[in-house]
């Protein structure tokens, strides 16, 4: 296959198939069009075939506190008819745009309310990445290339892990994706079909702008902005074309932000100022969770496991490539730029998760299948730089094993010791329920481990034998077991960050008139897991800490109850139960001043209590 290298600043030339060419090259025969050509593309069967993995049993495990946030406001978008002001427990909750809320909103009048009908989304928003960064590889690199890529972006580990759960950041993915394959096929390649290519890219700025707020506008902006200044393009880009794609970009994004500016007189300083600036300066209180920086780039990099020994591979070749010629005019540019935009821009924030480097995964997938590409080309350079690539691999498995037996048998305090350094705010403590489920995920975190070493060996042997497509197949099937252990892991570690069964123990304690307080958590957001399951509005304990923030909208303020208001209604003679969590000490003693408690239940994360039968 012929190396695409760009040695100018003009439009990329391509073929009958989109692939892009250079000066001397000839376009491939015409292949068939239309339908019959669509289902011929080996990146569609690849998305089919582990499209299964994807959209499984996705109403299992119920729902973490996060999640149910999304669930819950589409919910009450619902039951009140507010499509405009998301609410959580009544009040008002600004943290995201409505994008995730109405795809959920519509998926609960489909299917009901149920985990399925708000994990979807994700789900096959990571699907349709996968097919759009088939379709910016094929750009870019060719055909081969395309369906590698899309094969190594739709069995890497953070996809799937992220993929499967009620969160907009893999739909942010696809949005991201959406806009630079615009840019790719609309101002970088030279086709009739540009013009509507170029509308793509403001479609998903768009999208990606009522996904995630600045932050979506600003990652897929600034990844097309800085590629094109670098590679002399700007004054091309900045051109008719783009400026008739603005309106598309505004007709999408704006209305949204208008009517919730115009219904909520508070609204732009509140998501703006406080959710977007002060919340990435770190400036916001409390302070939101931030991961620690090396923690970060590591896991930046796990992410793309299996294919991450190969990761530094790529990148090397990538920039070896561009050295080759004009360094800012290669096609290997654009995927660079946008990892580094991610990973830069993250790596600033003061409040980064673990997951915040899921829009860069794309980059990654298109360098490594540009790779995969090489290396499937006879060679022996190729050979080695697989099968040195697969030992390393092979080598950290088994140690991984050996790491597993020790982690969850005699060296269990590290793993408490790192999630209360890591996350401080988890509510992960040392107690005996946690020390049973890591002893729960002893054995089959070592089998895991192990297996996924029998398999890296075989495809080390299969490298070493000069049999490289039999590697990549081995490589990309070890991702199916290791898919259904994470299923597993997921479903083991549900009673420790879902409320779900929680709000099973309320519901049966109180009747719909009965008063239902919970006692407020460090993020707002974790009040919808009993909100969701239990189907009602709560009162909310007030955390003294918390008085008199501006980042706190308590309203209405009568479901809001000090320590003194809450003795008061405790004693008043009406039902109450009350959810406190077990992290935070137990209130009997202090509800026993006003009236008789009676211990209702209690889950892993929370204590549930009474003052009535």
């Amino acid at each position: 296959m012929m190396n695409v290298e760009r040695i100018d600043s003009s439009p990329l030339k391509t073929d009958a198939s989109g692939t892009a060419l250079v000066e001397g090259d000839s376009p491939r025969p015409a292949r068939q069009t239309g339908f019959f050509r669509f289902f011929r593309h080996p990146v569609l069967w690849i998305v089919l075939a582990v499209a299964p993995f994807y959209l499984f049993d996705l109403s299992t495990p119920a729902f973490n506190d996060g999640e149910c946030m999304y669930a819950e406001i589409a919910r009450e978008m619902r039951l009140t008819g507010d499509w405009i002001t998301p609410h959580l427990n009544g009040k008002r909750h600004f943290d995201k745009p409505p994008l995730l809320y109405w795809l959920i909103g519509l998926g609960q009048n489909v299917l009901g309310e149920t985990e399925y009908a708000a994990r979807m989304w994700a789900a096959l928003a990571t699907l349709g990445a996968a097919l759009v960064v088939g379709a910016i590889g094929r750009s870019l690199y060719g055909g081969r290339a395309a369906w590698l890529s899309a094969l190594v972006f739709i069995t890497s580990l953070g996809p799937h892990l992220f993929g499967k759960l009620a969160m907009p950041d893999l739909p942010l993915v696809f949005c991201i994706t959406l806009a630079i394959l615009g840019y790719v096929r609309g101002f970088l390649i030279e086709s009739p079909a540009s013009g509507r290519w170029s509308l793509l890219m403001f479609v998903g700025f768009g999208l990606a702008t009522l996904s995630k707020g600045l932050v979506g506008f600003g990652l897929s902006s600034a990844v097309i902005g800085l590629h094109a200044i670098m590679s002399g393009r700007l004054r091309s880009f900045l051109s008719l074309r783009f400026a008739s794609g603005i309106p598309v970009t505004a007709a999408i994004a704006v209305p949204w932000y208008v009517a919730a500016a115009r219904a909520n007189p508070d609204f732009l300083g509140y998501f703006f100022i406080r959710e977007h600036l002060m919340r990435f300066t770190g400036e916001r209180f409390p302070p939101d969770e931030c991961v620690a920086l090396p923690v970060f780039l590591v896991l930046t990099f796990v992410w793309t496991f299996p294919w991450l020994p190969l990761v530094p591979q790529a990148l090397w070749r990538a920039v070896r490539r561009l050295k080759a010629g004009p360094v800012l005019k290669g096609v290997d540019m654009l995927p660079l730029v946008w990892i580094g935009v991610v990973v830069l821009l993250f790596s600033a924030s003061k409040s980064r998760l673990e997951y915040y480097a899921m829009p860069a995964i794309p980059a990654f997938a298109l360098l490594l299948g540009r790779l995969w590409d090489d290396i499937l080309e006879p060679g022996p350079a190729s050979r080695r730089t697989l099968a040195t690539a697969l030992g390393v691999m092979a080598g950290v498995m088994v140690l991984a094993a050996f790491a597993a037996f020790a982690v969850f048998g005699p060296w269990q305090e590290v793993v408490f010791r790192f999630y209360a350094t890591s996350w401080p705010t988890s509510g992960w403590i040392e107690g005996p329920e946690q020390a049973a489920l890591l002893d729960r995920l002893r054995i089959p975190s070592i089998a895991s481990m192990a297996g996924l070493a029998v398999f890296t060996v075989a495809a080390l042997v299969a490298a070493l034998k000069s049999r490289p497509k039999v590697a990549l197949g081995i490589t990309a099937v070890m991702t199916a077991p290791l898919f259904l252990m994470i299923h597993w892991g997921f479903l083991v570690v549900e009673p420790f960050h879902s409320s779900a069964r929680t709000a099973e123990i309320v519901t049966r304690a109180a009747s719909p008139e009965d008063v239902v307080v919970f006692q407020e958590p460090y993020e707002y957001m974790w009040t919808s897991g009993i909100t969701y399951y239990t189907k009602r509005y709560v009162h909310i304990l007030k955390d003294p800490r918390f008085e008199g923030v501006a980042s706190r909208l308590r309203e209405p303020p009568d479901r809001f109850l000090d320590g003194a208001g809450l003795q008061q209604l405790w004693a008043s003679g009406k039902k109450v139960v009350f959810v406190g969590e077990t992290t935070r000490g137990d209130l009997t003693d202090f509800l026993n001043q006003a009236a008789p408690v009676r211990v209702v239940g209690r889950s892993a994360i929370h204590y549930v209590l009474s003052n009535g039968k």
